[in-house]
């Protein structure tokens, strides 16, 4: 009896861990996010072009959210893994499902959430390549504008223009800041998921231990 009690409290150790390694991984991403739209809507609302030190920063940091993601799931799904090992009778044959880990609440509760998490998690990933793409593409569209010696005549032009009138380089980058900051409010839901995650999986569910 002794053995089991201490089995279990090994492995929920480990599984509170990874879902708070999750919660953290996903609060960093909304963090990167968030900085990242920052820079861009300010040039997007100035009819600016987003370019040089700082595109290449937003850059980075949509790299770092994309990682940051990757290791987001990687911990949820690390927590899941470790709960369906270690809620069965025999950690060598796993439960089949979730739903078997149903007599405990708080294991149970937090895995539900880590799933909308993850599924969540992949269309902000998803957000984040798209942004990434059009902010590429406005980058490349701007260096061929100095080539072509459009340069600061199409910026001028760009600030002047309806947005039905826009040049491919500010379309590009318009679409860019879109899908940057759909997102960022989906990172947002997502760091709730993860938050609420986190709490039941140490007994706090629907605000009550």
């Amino acid at each position: 009896m002794e053995m089991e009690m201490e089995m279990e409290s090994t492995w929920k150790s480990l599984f509170q861990r990874r879902v708070v390694l999750a919660a953290t991984h996903c609060g960093r991403v909304h963090g990167l996010l968030s900085e990242a739209i920052e820079v861009v809507d300010v040039d997007v609302r100035h009819r600016r072009r987003h370019e040089g030190p700082c595109a290449e920063e937003t850059q980075h940091a949509l790299e770092r959210a994309a990682t940051e993601l990757g290791l987001a799931l990687a911990s949820m799904g690390a927590a899941r893994h470790l709960a369906l090992r270690g809620g069965a009778p025999c950690p060598s044959a796993p439960l089949d499902s979730v739903d078997d880990l149903a007599g405990d609440p708080g294991v149970w509760c937090a895995l539900e959430g880590l799933e909308k998490a993850a599924e969540i998690a992949a269309r902000v990933h998803d957000g984040v390549e798209c942004a990434r793409g059009h902010l590429r593409a406005a980058a490349l569209l701007s260096v061929l504008d100095g080539v072509s010696g459009g340069g600061a005549a199409g910026e001028e032009a760009d600030s002047r223009a309806a947005p039905w009138e826009q040049s491919p380089y500010f379309s590009e980058q318009l679409s860019g800041a879109m899908e940057l900051g759909e997102a960022m409010l989906k990172a947002a839901e997502l760091v709730a998921e993860a938050k609420g995650a986190r709490e039941a999986a140490f007994g706090f569910i629907g605000g009550g231990k």
